[in-house]
């Protein structure tokens, strides 16, 4: 009788897009073993049969490990694993300001505080800033409009609030 014993794939490398924004694709990547097929587990309940899923506009419940092995002529080889995050997007900040002001006032720009966040001013006259309370001394009327404001945390944008000013 001929006995075959065959050898033990290799633990997969791997790998995603990690870290990422709620809302967008979770691409998860395996390496490639000749003849293999995959299984991937993870958090949420997630399981899936191909090299490299994706997870389409993911929410941060897909946080945690994913682990994935390849089985090559039925034996299954020791887990690969990946860490992946899943930011949320920040809620849209509060935009205010000391409006109405005089000509040749300053204009007062401000916002709640959003731990750990950069600061996106816009407005009239090519206006931006990146910090939470921007000022404008010496306003004119050219001034007048509307600023808005988004703040980005872990990469992750806001909606955009706004504020006008007279």
């Amino acid at each position: 009788t001929a006995v075959t014993v065959n050898p033990i794939p290799v633990a997969p490398t791997a790998g995603s897009n990690s870290a990422i924004c709620a809302g967008q694709n979770l691409n998860l990547t395996a390496s490639t073993i000749t003849g293999a097929t995959y299984s991937w587990t993870g958090p949420n309940g997630f399981t899936n049969a191909t090299q490299n899923p994706s997870i389409t506009s993911a929410t941060t419940a897909a946080t945690g490990t994913y682990s994935v092995t390849a089985t090559v002529n039925g034996c299954t080889g020791p887990a690969g694993t990946t860490a992946v995050t899943v930011n949320p997007i920040p809620v849209a900040p509060t935009a205010g300001s000391n409006s109405p002001i005089c000509t040749g006032n300053t204009i007062n720009l401000n916002s709640n505080t959003v731990i750990n966040a950069t600061y996106n001013w816009t407005g009239p006259n090519s206006f931006s800033a990146s910090v939470q309370n921007p000022t404008i001394s010496n306003a004119n009327l050219s001034n007048s409009g509307t600023y808005s404001l988004s703040v980005t945390v872990n990469g992750c944008t806001s909606p955009i609030s706004s504020t006008v000013v007279t």
